[in-house]
């Protein structure tokens, strides 16, 4: 005996189809919202890619075509008769399909939590879990406009200011056009300040927007600490030491109902994968998250290879942000600046330097990038944040300043790099030169510090003075002042023999 809910679905598929078969012009608008999938009964999922396929062909749909292209017979002509009695009009449909679609989720809801009870390991209980949250994101149908239609929503959509996300910085309010659904990356090389960055873009938005912030590297009592002296004004070395005064409580105290005020989770995320941010975040609702940071969120599988496994991450932030319509602002690491030998000046950071991962800056719709303006000075170095990708506006650059004692990040007074001072020159020390040079230049030049000329003849006598360089320059000419290295084929016989101030060999 079939049972009422059993009942209720058949007579919803065939309602469907019972519609495509009275009204063929409804073919086109239900194949762009409808998968062969939502059918859940074999025979009319059949019956569906028939109509598909005969639609796709440019052929005319209507049941003697489609009992054809099924292969003709008894079965299939009485199976099409009986959905044509049975659906009572086509005006309904808009209303049958999304019943149909509710409740093959629900049908395959109710396998994958069946097949939950016997999985063998965790890996294999995510994989369901992520599942079964994928069947709760409503199925993105094929959208399109006409121009009649582009011109109507344009002016519709502009006739009032829109509001885009704002984030603290006037600059970068003025230049990045960043809404709900999107993607943003904020890289950063360690230490330069991108977690604190990120906490107060994070505290500022979650003013109007309920906003989670996913940790997984800092916990959340540290962050709150760091949130504490931001908005408090308390300094981080007080806090840190658990010595705060009777004053600084009483700042503490002072700014309580305003902290209160913002709709802000701190969440600590280690060990979280991306299904698992991303059911956590569509169950508490959230219109913003943070994650901190995506290369340490634990990959879904083991098996590829790290540079997948980023990428992997990439892709399943950037679907949840613009299927959900969740804006997403991902942290990333920098792979290392290349050393200069100036420590004062580093080479600029790009979008190629989000480190293990070309993916991320496709995936991304904006990336910031924040790095010490002066590495040689960490705690007193501005720091840059570049705007290096905008899909929807300029690029750019602000300079900005960071008060690490109150976790504080300002917009510079003076908003363009600082001026360089040319380093001061050491003096010239000593002089390279070629060893080969320099050997034949203690044999041919009368060089008194040649360190391979000889100092004086067989008695130790030494050559100096004006008198040891006088004479013919020719090597071993007769009245020559120049002493010859012992063996030399230029001097005769007794070459080497000759008293003080000798000249060359005998006549």
């Amino acid at each position: 005996m079939v049972s009422m809910e059993v009942q209720d679905r058949l007579s919803t598929q065939e309602a469907v189809l019972g519609s495509l078969l009275i009204s063929p012009e409804l073919v086109g608008p239900v194949l762009s919202k409808v998968s062969d999938q939502d059918f859940l009964d074999e025979g009319y999922r059949q019956i569906y890619q028939a109509i598909r396929a005969q639609f796709v062909s440019g052929q005319p749909v209507d049941s003697v075509t489609i009992r054809d292209r099924l292969g003709g017979g008894d079965t299939w002509t009485k199976a099409l008769i009986q959905i044509m009695e049975d659906t009572p009009t086509a005006a309904n449909i808009w209303t049958y399909v999304p019943r149909m679609q509710e409740q093959a989720k629900v049908y395959r809801g109710r396998e994958i939590a069946q097949k939950l009870t016997t999985v063998p390991d965790m890996e294999a209980l995510a994989q369901g879990i992520s599942k079964l949250q994928a069947l709760t994101v409503e199925r993105q149908g094929v959208r399109r406009m006409n121009m009649e239609q582009m011109l109507q929503s344009f002016w519709q959509r502009h006739t009032t200011p829109h509001r885009y996300m704002t984030w603290g910085l006037s600059k970068l309010d003025e230049q990045l056009f960043v809404d709900l659904g999107d993607m943003v990356v904020l890289g950063g090389y360690p230490s330069a300040g991108k977690t604190a960055l990120a906490v107060a873009f994070a505290y500022h938005q979650s003013e109007a927007k309920r906003v989670g912030f996913y940790s997984l590297e800092t916990s959340r009592y540290k962050l709150a600490d760091r949130l504490i002296s931001n908005l408090a004004g308390i300094e981080m070395a007080s806090i840190k030491r658990g010595a705060l005064t009777e004053a600084e409580w009483a700042q503490a105290a002072s700014s309580a109902a305003k902290i209160i005020e913002h709709k802000m989770d701190l969440i600590d995320a280690s060990g979280m994968t991306a299904a698992d941010i991303r059911a956590d975040a569509l169950a508490n609702r959230y219109q913003i998250i943070y994650v901190d940071y995506l290369q340490i969120v634990e990959p879904e599988t083991r098996k590829a290879n790290r540079t997948e496994q980023v990428a992997s991450i990439s892709r399943a932030f950037q679907q949840l942000a613009h299927t959900n319509g969740i804006l997403t602002v991902a942290l990333s690491q920098l792979s290392r600046s290349e050393k200069t030998k100036d420590e004062s000046k580093i080479i600029e950071p790009t979008m190629s330097d989000l480190r293990e991962s070309g993916q991320i800056e496709q995936d991304a719709d904006a990336i910031l990038l924040l790095y010490l303006e002066d590495p040689s000075k960490p705690n007193e170095s501005r720091r840059v944040l570049k705007l290096a990708k905008n899909k929807d506006g300029e690029r750019g650059r602000m300079y900005l300043t960071f008060d690490g004692a109150y976790q504080r990040f300002r917009q510079s007074v003076v908003d363009q790099p600082a001026p360089s001072v040319a380093p001061m020159k050491r003096p010239r020390q000593y002089k390279q030169i070629s060893f080969a040079d320099r050997f034949w230049e203690g044999i041919y030049d009368d060089d008194p510090d040649d360190p391979f000329r000889e100092k004086g003849d067989q008695h130790g006598q030494a050559q100096s003075g004006p008198a040891a360089a006088a004479g013919d320059p020719a090597p071993g000419g007769p009245g020559t002042g120049q002493q010859l290295p012992s063996g030399s084929p230029a001097g005769g016989p007794g070459a080497d023999s000759g008293g003080p101030g000798a000249g060359g060999g005998s006549a």
